[in-house]
């Protein structure tokens, strides 16, 4: 038998050879300093094990069906590669099995831009299963015993596997390897063509929630002196002397269920802030909670769009506000703002969990509180479940496009017409929490549409040397701006403005954008190009009783929540949610979902495993702990249906 002619170890040279290198075109692309490392020769094992597994499995088949086999699979992962390389460019994160499937239908409807805006050096990945391709058509090979491959490829396979696992007993990787949460670590740690295998298996058996929950080291709680016999001071009353978790206690002690208890005892046990000068600042104030498509400091221009820029510079700006994005990010932006909990990497977290009961989302607490609690959104329910979710989520109504007689237009539809159309259902109440999710400023800008389109003159007589995409970007923030201004007018004409709070975010930077051009011209607040910035959105509170103030300790859409119901005094267990309130002293936390953070003293980058040189070591694992623990419960909660389970909890 002549080795360099048998089909078996002809196919597995080949498929080593494509996997090889689509993954270091991809960690050369993405870990450009962390090429050559334990975790590269970790890769190295796995896509030798695959390698043999997969060449001797096609090698059964007639020589022909085998070297098919063989270039599909090459193309396909190296295709593969093309997309998650794609996906972080355009998205900024990479993709799972289980969200991909989930949000079919957005990703089809943009499948265009995506496609266009693939850069050429990610084709790279596709040159090697292009040669195999032309080896195979013009080469014929030998073929071997069927017992004698067998017992290569087992013996070869467990020989690697073997080692790989024994490197990974050594490290802190196995959980992740288990349980491949952390996306982008995994791919780091593993290489897509193991992320692949892992992600598959997660979506075949179920996503499993038996995590570790790691400890936490937790403050002492202060003790409030006694007074001496001078004192007369009255006692102090904190938060905690609100909060009676009896009831809870009596229920956790009769819980069954192993991962319930879990959730109970971390929740009980996380800090509660205390009241801090602004609680009830704005104590009886209705709200109008504005999530703005594609928010971003391009669509703040004092002469284009007057009434935003009036906002930001009157009201409270927070200038270092973070936006994360998820894998489903408009969705699952709206759902941290209404939720404030993690979501998770491998599905889409709001449509995947709508059917949960959620008495701790913004529109249950307000209704518990006498509010009127309603939702509007100008455009069908499409890609995200919100008449669901928001069915078991204390929303009292909620209209969309379907439901209203909206004019409809080439493009995404009017912000404006959405405020003439709805203001109607809840200006008259005494009470409301008016929850807006907005779509004229949604992408493409590369492109024409009417709202794109509508307003380009005007922007072309202010700044004509502005890139087109830039300009229907603020032809359509036009739009956005005239909504704005309109419902400032109808508070005003019913005599509220002056005690409603106006809330306005971002769901993420303006995709399908070259980031350069983010930078560009919405770079007046940071450098979008650094760190972490480029999901550095607006965040702007507005009432006309508000004194001015620019806000400039970081927070990010997690925040929103605890922190509008602490301004308003509403009744709420803040050891519910993932963010804190902005004015609580406790030092701000911002998450990304590939377990990245900053805080105020520094920044961990997770994709690299590296961090700020004011972090000590000691402080980064204290952080990733409190990270891990956050996405670990935050999946508990949701795989169990835990407030179904607790449903009064949130009201101590």
């Amino acid at each position: 038998m002549e080795w360099k002619k048998d089909l078996f170890f002809i196919l597995s040279a080949e498929l080593a050879a494509m996997f090889l290198a689509a993954e270091t075109v991809f960690r050369a692309l993405t870990f450009p300093g962390m090429m050559f490392n334990t975790a590269f020769i970790r890769i190295c094992i796995y896509t030798l094990s695959i390698s043999l597994f997969l060449g001797w499995l096609f090698s059964l088949f007639p020589e022909k069906t085998a070297k098919i086999l063989t270039c599909i699979t090459g193309i396909f992962f190296g295709a593969y590669t093309v997309t998650q390389l794609q996906f972080m460019n355009y998205y900024g994160s990479y993709m799972s099995a289980r969200a991909t499937l989930d949000g079919a239908g957005r990703i089809g409807q943009f499948a265009s831009g995506f496609i266009a805006l693939i850069k050429p050096v990610y084709y790279t990945a596709l040159i090697v299963p292009v040669i195999v391709l032309f080896i195979n058509i013009f080469c014929h090979f030998g073929n071997s015993q069927f017992k004698q491959k067998l017992m290569v490829m087992l013996s070869g396979c467990l020989l690697l596997e073997a080692t790989a696992f024994s490197n990974l007993t050594t490290t802190e990787y196995m959980p992740l390897y288990r349980h491949p949460r952390f996306i982008d670590r995994s791919i780091r740690e593993f290489g897509l063509g193991r992320f692949l295998v892992l992600d598959v298996i997660s979506l075949a058996k179920g996503s499993s929630s038996s995590e570790l929950i790691l400890p936490e080291e937790t403050a002492e709680p202060e003790t409030t002196p006694e007074p001496t016999q001078e004192t007369t001071a009255e006692p102090v009353i904190t938060r905690r002397d609100t909060i009676d978790d009896t009831a809870w206690k009596e229920l956790m002690d009769k819980e069954t269920n192993e991962e319930i208890k879990t959730v109970d005892q971390y929740l009980m046990n996380r800090d509660i802030p205390d009241f801090n000068d602004h609680t009830g600042f704005l104590k009886d104030y209705n709200v109008v909670y504005v999530m703005i498509e594609a928010f971003d400091y391009m669509a703040i221009d004092p002469e284009l769009t007057p009434t935003l820029y009036r906002m930001k510079e009157e009201g409270w700006d927070f200038t270092h506000h973070y936006t994360p994005k998820f894998s489903c990010a408009t969705g699952e932006s709206e759902f941290v703002s209404e939720i404030s909990l993690v979501p998770l990497s491998d599905v889409c977290t709001p449509n995947q969990y709508a059917e949960n009961e959620w008495p701790n989302s913004i529109f249950s607490v307000f209704k518990h509180a006498g509010y009127y609690s309603t939702a509007y959104h100008n455009w069908k329910d499409e890609f995200y479940e919100r008449r669901t979710l928001y069915s078991h989520s204390g929303c009292q109504a909620y209209l969309n496009y379907e439901d209203l007689d909206y004019t409809r237009l080439w493009g995404w539809q009017s912000d404006l017409e959405m405020m003439e159309l709805t203001i109607p259902y809840w200006i008259d109440q005494d009470k409301f929490m008016s929850l807006y999710v907005t779509s004229s400023t949604h992408f493409p800008y590369d492109e024409g549409s009417e709202l794109g389109n509508r307003y380009l003159d005007q922007i072309s007589a202010v700044h004509p040397d502005y890139p087109m995409e830039v300009k229907r970007y603020l032809s359509k923030s036009i739009e956005l701006d005239k909504s704005m201004e309109y419902l400032i007018s109808k508070l005003e004409e019913a005599g509220k403005m002056d005690n409603t709070l106006i809330v306005l975010f971002a769901d993420h930077h303006p995709l399908e954008t070259p980031l350069q051009i983010i930078a560009n011209y919405g770079g007046q607040e940071a450098d979008r190009l650094n760190g972490f910035d480029e999901d550095r959105t607006p965040m702007i509170f507005y009432s006309s009783s508000l004194k001015p103030e620019k806000l400039d300790r970081i927070n990010s859409t997690f925040d929103i929540l605890p922190t509008v119901l602490n301004l308003i005094g509403l009744d709420y267990d803040p050891r519910l949610y993932v963010g804190k309130d902005y004015f609580d002293e406790a030092s701000s936390l911002v998450i990304f979902p590939n377990g990245s953070w900053i805080t105020e003293d520094g920044a961990y980058y997770a994709s690299d495993d590296t961090h700020d040189e004011s972090l000590s070591d000691e402080e980064v694992t204290k952080r990733n702990n409190e990270v891990n623990n956050l996405f670990s419960i935050s999946r508990l909660i949701y795989q169990n249906n835990y407030f179904k389970q607790r449903p009064e909890i949130p009201f101590p």
